[in-house]
């Protein structure tokens, strides 16, 4: 192991980062027995059961950050979210969202109020009122991951993440069950099993880093012996967590074995600032032109190529599609197995910022069934069939410059 200067970290609840399904939610005890119907299987308080999955696409604005959560059913704004220019979508998950207010120091939880739960052989689908939580406070606010039954937010200004209880933010309760303090730079931190994989700080706070740490359930830091030079952008899938460094994606098993795996040779020197996952498929948006398309589970690349640089980008849950926008607002609808363009669409207007792609600029998200684009130049939001060559299904009039995209429910 590298001698690395890891700064001493307070404790971290082993019992916050079981492994537990995403969707995963706290519910009443099943009746005892088949005459005890007073509480019907799978009943949740305070929500409303549904045959079908509930789904709800948040947007958020790039000028005011400020989110609307949309019923896709309905067609209806079911909350309004204000914030203030400084706030960003920083983090997302199957029922909630994370708003960092960088200005303010605050990260708020936000309840979209539908959810799955999966009982393996059969699945119970809810919707109930949507709702902002209780902010959690720290400088300098910026990446945001949520994984299994722990959530963990990254302050910047102070170097440290704070672990949050998924579960209990079901029942409105925003805990805190323990935070590590790396040290200030431009991290993030990964709850994976009953462990946080967060960055390490460089010989700068101002520099990306290139180093990572595994705390254990004590708080106990342990290097990495692999380097990952220039880590920004990270995901999980079911195979583990994965960081993007400026040589290829820093990947985690079971054991917490870390392996530096290379870009695609197709990349030719590019590199991924960010990585988008389904549930074993990784989506790397290369920074000159193309994604990479890593298997986590066979551990090979596919590479797709597109004509300009990728903005955005996106895998459905279940890796049966993935939808890329480049710079020019052209969408690509790409076979996740042959990395092929089965479709190649121009859509929208795309604004030049200096600060293109997720947060600020257009984005993407891919459902199993539809994809939405969001379009600021026109304030509004496409819901497009990617089994259908990107035929345009709907279009919500939202206003404004909608930018980062969620859908929830699933």
């Amino acid at each position: 192991m590298k001698n690395l200067p890891l700064p001493a970290a307070a404790s971290i609840l082993a019992a916050a980062l079981l492994v537990g399904c995403q969707n995963a939610s706290p519910e009443a005890a099943e009746p005892e027995s088949d005459t005890d119907s007073a509480t019907p299987h799978g009943y949740v308080e305070g929500a409303e059961e549904a045959s079908e999955p509930q789904l709800r696409l948040s947007v958020s604005d790039s000028e005011s950050g400020a989110v609307q959560i949309l019923d896709l059913i309905s067609e209806e704004t079911v909350l309004e979210v204000p914030a203030t220019a400084d706030t960003t979508l920083a983090g997302t998950d199957a029922r909630f969202l994370y708003l960092a207010d960088q200005e303010a120091g605050t990260v708020t939880p936000v309840d979209t109020g539908v959810w799955t739960v999966d009982h393996g052989d059969h699945k119970h689908y809810y919707r109930a009122e949507p709702t902002a939580l209780d902010a959690v406070t720290g400088d300098d606010p910026a990446h945001v991951v949520s994984a299994g039954t722990g959530v963990a937010l990254f302050f910047d200004g102070e170097g440290r993440a704070k672990l949050l209880d998924r579960g209990g933010l079901g029942d409105g309760n925003v805990e805190q069950l323990g935070t590590i303090r790396p040290g200030p730079h431009h991290g993030v931190a990964v709850p994976y099993e009953d462990h946080l994989i967060s960055t390490v700080p460089g010989e700068s706070s101002e520099d990306l880093p290139s180093s990572l740490a595994v705390y254990d359930e004590k708080g106990k830091a342990e290097p990495v012996d692999e380097d990952c030079a220039d880590i920004h952008g990270t995901g999980v899938t079911r195979e583990g967590p994965a960081f993007a460094c400026a040589e290829g994606l820093m990947t985690f098993d079971d054991d917490l074995s870390a392996k530096l795996v290379p870009y695609p040779d197709e990349a030719d020197g590019s590199r991924a600032w960010s990585v988008e996952v389904g549930r074993d498929l990784t989506a790397a948006p290369l920074d000159d032109h193309g994604i990479g398309l890593f298997d986590a589970k066979s551990g090979e690349w596919t590479y797709a190529d597109t004509g300009a640089e990728v903005v955005a980008a996106s895998v459905a849950g279940d890796d049966s599609a993935v939808v890329a926008l480049d710079a020019d607002g052209t969408a690509y609808a790409i076979d996740p197995e042959t990395g092929e363009s089965e479709t190649k669409e121009n859509l929208i207007d795309a604004p030049k910022t200096e600060s293109e792609g997720h947060g600020s600029g257009p984005d993407v998200v891919v459902d199993r069934e539809r994809t939405y684009v969001s379009d600021p130049s026109s304030g509004t939001v496409l819901e497009l069939d990617q089994a259908d060559g990107l035929r345009q299904a709907r279009s919500f009039d939202v206003g404004g410059t909608p930018a980062a995209l969620a859908v929830t429910g699933r």
